[in-house]
């Protein structure tokens, strides 16, 4: 362990397994958990080391401002710099040799990223199995399109009792009632929730999102109905159940993309992985070629 105790990289993988694996810097951690942080932290220092002395991380190069723009993003995290620079000399790095780390790091995820585009591009087919051989997983409860309209409550305001309010809802109803295209209208010129902006819009909802009075009421509501005025903690409401989506498989062309991102990444992972298991492989003949 020694050996590597003065070695930036080392403080560096240190400090991020600690992060990591406890959410606390190495000084706050217990004997047993320092132990197992810089057992990883060797660890993940060797096969970055070993990523970068690949052939296929001769020519990356970090740009300037790539490099910056990532330490921005660590120095941000902190109320100031003086924080930030208070805490690198916690955990016994110098702002430079912080940055060559998070460089060395850029540098590691740029090969391995490079090494990920390998990976086989994923077909329809390859989308079809998945889905025809995992169809519980693609199983939807039944969930429900619908917009609102709130006004909230407030007996300081003239313009907002509850009588008031009442009585702007239930005219409001009436309009939505006798025209349900105008919900969309209405909601943008009467609600008081943010959602007025997209015409009410709470989007596509299943069961127990919602307030429990406005769940209720929402899942006894059919397709295309108008609900009577239900209170919430908020306020006042007008429901409109747009769209009923039944329970049920999704159907594969609304499943594909989530399945294709999901194989892509497991086989950019493989990819990775066993261009990684070659490097340790090859790594090991080195060693014992030289014992």
């Amino acid at each position: 362990m020694d050996m590597y105790q003065n070695k930036t990289d080392i403080k560096y993988h240190v400090l991020r397994a600690a992060i990591n694996l406890f959410g606390k810097a190495p000084r706050q951690l217990e004997p047993a958990q320092l132990d197992k942080v810089r057992s990883q932290a060797i660890e993940e220092c060797a096969l970055e080391q070993l990523v970068l002395d690949s052939v296929e991380a001769r020519d990356v190069h970090i740009p300037e401002s790539v490099l910056a723009d990532a330490v921005r993003q660590v120095v941000n995290n902190y109320p100031d710099r003086e924080s930030y620079l208070n805490d690198l000399e916690d955990n016994g790095l110098s702002e430079a040799q912080f940055q060559q780390a998070i460089e060395r790091e850029l540098r590691v995820n740029t090969v391995l990223d490079r090494i990920s585009s390998r990976a086989a591009r994923v077909s329809e087919i390859d989308c079809m199995l998945f889905y025809y051989m995992h169809k519980a997983k693609f199983d939807q409860p039944e969930t429900r399109t619908a917009r609102h309209i709130l006004i909230t409550i407030n007996e300081e305001f003239a313009e907002n009792t509850r009588e008031v309010v009442l009585d702007r809802m239930a005219a409001i109803r009436k309009r939505v009632t006798a025209k349900p295209k105008r919900f969309t209208e209405q909601a943008m010129k009467h609600s008081e929730c943010p959602t007025a902006m997209q015409g009410g819009l709470l989007g596509k909802i299943p069961r127990g999102q919602l307030y429990p009075e406005l769940d209720t009421m929402l899942f006894s509501m059919r397709e295309g109905e108008i609900s009577t005025v239900v209170e919430s903690e908020l306020g006042l409401h007008i429901l409109y159940c747009e769209i009923v989506h039944p329970s049920g498989p999704v159907p594969f062309k609304e499943a594909e993309p989530r399945i294709r991102e999901q194989l892509t990444k497991r086989r950019m992972r493989m990819c990775q992985k066993s261009w990684l298991s070659e490097l340790k492989q090859s790594a090991q003949q080195g060693d014992n070629a030289h014992e």
